[in-house]
């Protein structure tokens, strides 16, 4: 009797190929389409290439809706922080409490041993403990989006793509057959905003921020804002100043509803405090032990001692100064290419 693994298939190449991989290693494939956004025309076509793939297959295909959930908790938690004046990410809320939750509820009701998805990442042993590990392609690895998995997930987690990079996946599609699959454009951007804009998906929720101050280091006024959800840090361009020199958005203040402008030194930031931190093995995160750390998908890692404070908090002390560090984006911890953990980050200095 095959052992059976549950998909979550978009109708993308990877996920597709996914799929294809898993049961050329023998395992018994069960597919499940989760819809999570509210663009009626994308959801259509994601099921339907879905679909299609399991047909082709010869899968069995579950299709879930969960836009109540996901609008819950995700589209509530991604217009909160903007009007915190904060940075989302929502991958890293969505993919622990929605999608592999999910995931990993599915594949039970399915009787499904593990759970798969199309991620460029790996899963590997590290002192007798599963851990999330980089992608071999250092242009599609996905660990970054997956720190905030425990291991009642990863030890059940196949990802069959971490030791391919993009073309082998498409070249891998096209061999079997799926020459269309091969050539599908990859999806950018956040999975429920249409055109990209969050700015226009905010307006159209009715997510509104008032005109305030922009202030310099002194707390003097140097001019208006027209709403801190408009801004990003690190932004220079669209300010609407005239000033004699560069000014970048430095830090905003929802409370006040002020918005600090700085030279771009003033960026640079030595520490950062987290919360909602979570690492697969506390014990082996201690003050002295220096890991990388990723504040961004594209940004390399830096160099860090992590400071546990509280059960779910820290204290980042970077061994190299970094700059443009946005509140309520993610860190990451690395060993190597080992995932150590991750959390949200809450403010800098």
């Amino acid at each position: 009797m095959k052992t059976k693994v549950l998909l979550g298939m978009s109708g993308g190449v990877d996920s597709s190929v996914a799929a294809m991989m898993l049961q050329k290693k023998g395992y018994e494939v069960n597919g499940v389409t989760f819809l999570f956004s509210e663009l009626e025309k994308e959801n259509s076509i994601i099921v339907e290439e879905a679909r299609n793939l399991a047909k082709s297959l010869k899968i069995k295909h579950t299709v879930l809706d969960l836009k109540n959930e996901f609008n819950e908790l995700i589209v509530r938690y991604f217009t909160n922080q903007y009007l915190e004046g904060k940075t989302p990410f929502p991958c890293a809320k969505c993919n622990p409490e929605v999608k592999f939750k999910n995931l990993l509820k599915v594949a039970e009701e399915q009787e499904c041993e593990y759970i798969a998805t199309g991620h460029y990442a790996q899963i590997m042993i590290h002192n007798s403990r599963n851990y999330i590990f980089k992608g071999v392609d250092p242009e599609k690895d996905q660990s970054f989006f997956l720190w905030g998995l425990d291991s009642s997930i990863i030890n059940r987690l196949i990802l069959p793509l971490g030791s391919l990079n993009k073309v082998e996946t498409r070249e891998y599609a096209n061999q079997l057959g799926f020459k269309k699959l091969s050539q599908k454009k990859d999806s950018l951007g956040v999975c429920f905003i249409e055109g990209n804009d969050y700015r226009d998906y905010l307006k159209s929720k009715g997510i509104k921020s008032n005109p305030g101050n922009f202030v310099n280091k002194g707390g003097e006024i140097i001019g208006q804002h027209s709403g801190i959800i408009n801004y990003t840090i690190g932004q220079r361009h669209g300010l609407g100043l005239n000033t004699n020199k560069p000014v970048f958005v430095s830090k905003m203040n929802a409370y006040r509803n002020e918005i600090l402008l700085t030279g771009y030194d003033d960026l640079y930031k030595n520490k950062i405090f987290v919360k909602g931190l979570k690492f697969i093995n506390k014990e082996e995160v201690t003050i002295t032990k220096i890991f990388t750390l990723k504040i961004r998908y594209r940004l390399q890692n830096t160099p860090c001692r992590v400071e546990l404070i509280h059960n779910d908090k820290a204290i980042v002390h970077l061994e190299e100064p970094l700059a443009m560090i946005a509140d309520g984006q993610t860190a990451v911890f690395y060993e190597g290419d080992r995932v150590v953990g991750g959390g949200f980050i809450e403010s800098s200095e």
